[in-house]
């Protein structure tokens, strides 16, 4: 079942999510096993996250190469996560 992460995050402005995004794609994690969708939004001064993976698992071994990177920078997001019921995709 796929699980929906919004994170809380903290100290992430614009230049600075763009190089978490950098330095994912440098690892080989720019889409990381088991993501289904990303979306970054809000207030270019402090963007938030919002992801949609296949499993609670593969969140978790992402979370593990994605943590050190965050915390490097200064940056705190604090996931809530949940089952997904349903996703409908325009085609």
């Amino acid at each position: 079942m796929a699980i929906i992460a919004m994170f809380e995050v903290n100290g992430a402005d614009a230049s600075k999510y763009d190089e978490v995004i950098r330095r994912l794609t440098e690892i080989g994690q720019r889409i990381p096993d088991g993501q289904m969708y990303h979306i970054c939004y809000g207030d270019r001064q402090n963007l938030q996250v919002l992801d949609v993976f296949e499993s609670q698992a593969k969140l978790d071994a992402f979370g593990a190469k994605l943590g050190p990177i965050l915390q490097d920078m200064g940056i705190e997001a604090k996931p809530t996560v949940m089952e997904v019921y349903n996703i409908i995709e325009a085609k």
